[in-house]
């Protein structure tokens, strides 16, 4: 995210790193890196952030439903299922 697609704006809109495809069997295990290890440090710290907040911010959508969340799960043990308007029903949509 933060090398290729440039998700960060402390890096910027640039691509770091190349084509680097994933390792395959019968391809070679080593990579090379196209960057210093400080910017190496600034995207794992910038890929951190990323999914820091990503994660905060899940878990603040799931709190502030919890009470819909159980709603919907006390559904799901009684029928195993749950229609579209029962859903839209609690979350109001």
């Amino acid at each position: 995210m933060v090398t290729k697609y440039g998700m960060s704006e402390r890096i910027g809109a640039i691509m770091l790193g190349g084509n680097q495809e994933e390792v395959f069997l019968g391809r070679d295990l080593a990579q090379s890196k196209e960057y210093s290890e400080e910017t190496a440090a600034v995207i794992d710290e910038e890929t951190k952030r990323i999914v820091d907040t990503g994660y905060n911010r899940a878990k603040q959508i799931l709190s502030d439903n919890i009470d819909k969340l159980h709603q919907v799960a006390g559904i799901l043990l009684e029928k195993e299922k749950i229609e579209a308007d029962e859903f839209e029903a609690i979350f109001g949509e």
